[in-house]
């Protein structure tokens, strides 16, 4: 038997100045390196409900293989940098401001490895991306 676990999350910005997608996936990986998945079992009409030991709404329980909390494990930790490019000069985790003075954006995602998860170019000239390549894995301490 298969077992999955689903887990959607939404992040709400209150307030931005720059690199919002670096915050998002750090406040996500850091919310999801906290959560413990509660222990749940399927009643005899089939809804999941939380594992009590007791009836709920005149339907038994039927008995979870796990009865406690237990973490949940992440098998990917990743991490991002929000770089601008201009020319030959690189800026790492800029301000909104100079988000929106500068046309060209990467976002570069690494696992706690090294190795590139995502590699993120909205728009911007295409030479600045080719000058960004031989950056990227300077970012996760590689030579």
């Amino acid at each position: 038997m298969t077992k999955l676990t689903f887990v959607l999350q939404d992040v709400y910005c209150l307030n931005a100045d720059g690199a919002i997608f670096d915050a998002a996936l750090l406040s996500a990986v850091s919310a999801f390196s906290h959560l413990h998945i509660p222990a749940v079992s399927v009643t005899e009409d089939g809804r999941v409900v939380a594992v009590s030991g007791e009836l709920v709404e005149g339907n038994l329980v039927k008995e979870a293989p796990i009865k406690s909390k237990r973490k949940l494990t992440l098998s990917c930790i990743p991490f991002s940098l929000t770089c601008l490019l201009h020319k030959k000069y690189i800026l790492a985790d800029p301000t909104a401001e100079e988000e929106s003075i500068m046309e060209t954006h990467v976002t570069v995602v690494l696992d706690l490895s090294g190795r590139l998860v995502s590699f993120y170019k909205p728009g911007g000239p295409v030479h600045a991306h080719t000058s960004a390549l031989p950056v990227s894995p300077d970012l996760g301490g590689r030579n």
